[in-house]
Parts: structure tokens; sequence; C-alpha cells
């Protein structure tokens, strides 16, 4: 769990990052709510996120750290550019998903 809250910004990070992380993700979960009404894009977004803290986070922190565990004493691995694309893309489709299969079944 160190290494999901280095990752997300939590107490500890660093003055340099941005004041709001989250800003892509919140647009990219919010636009569902035009597509699909506000159940839709509430499923949605609770799906992409007990995704990206569940299995995203953890697996980018396991990859980024060549795939071994990570130790207690060693620094959390550095978000490369790429990994957060690659986040934001995977949180983004997994909430349009969840959305779209939401609207679906209602």
């Amino acid at each position: 769990m160190r290494a999901v809250r280095v990752l997300t910004g939590g107490p500890g990070s660093s003055a340099d990052r941005p004041w709001l992380p989250g800003l892509p993700h919140a647009t990219a979960g919010i636009a569902t709510y035009f597509a699909f009404g506000a159940q839709a894009c509430v499923t949605g977004l609770l799906l992409a996120t007990l995704a990206s803290f569940v299995i995203y986070l953890p697996m980018t922190a396991l990859t980024l750290n060549g795939g071994r565990a990570l130790a207690p004493d060693a620094p959390a691995p550095v978000l490369t550019a790429r990994a957060v694309i690659l986040l934001l893309a995977l949180w983004t489709l997994t909430a349009w998903a969840g959305a779209a299969l939401a609207a679906a079944a209602s």
C-alpha cells in the first residue's frame, strides 16, 4: 500500500507535483455523464477508481520495480510519463466501459 500512496501523491509527496493531479481523470470520467447519464457516470467512476487502486497501481509499481516487491526501506519507483499516460488510458477505458454497462443494464 505504500507504493500506491506514493504513486498517487499521498502524504509525503513532493512540492513539485501538480496541485490537481486528478484533473484529467475527473474530466475523462465526468464526460460519461453527457453520454450515459448521472447514474451510469457514478457507476463508471466507482468501478474505475476501484480497478485503479486494486489492479492498475499495484501492477504499475511492480512493473516499475522490475517485477519485484518493494522492500520496506527502498524508495518507491518514480512514475514515468509513459506510465502516467497508460494509467490515464486504462482508467478512462474502465470508466467508460463501466458507464456503458451500467446504462445498458438499466
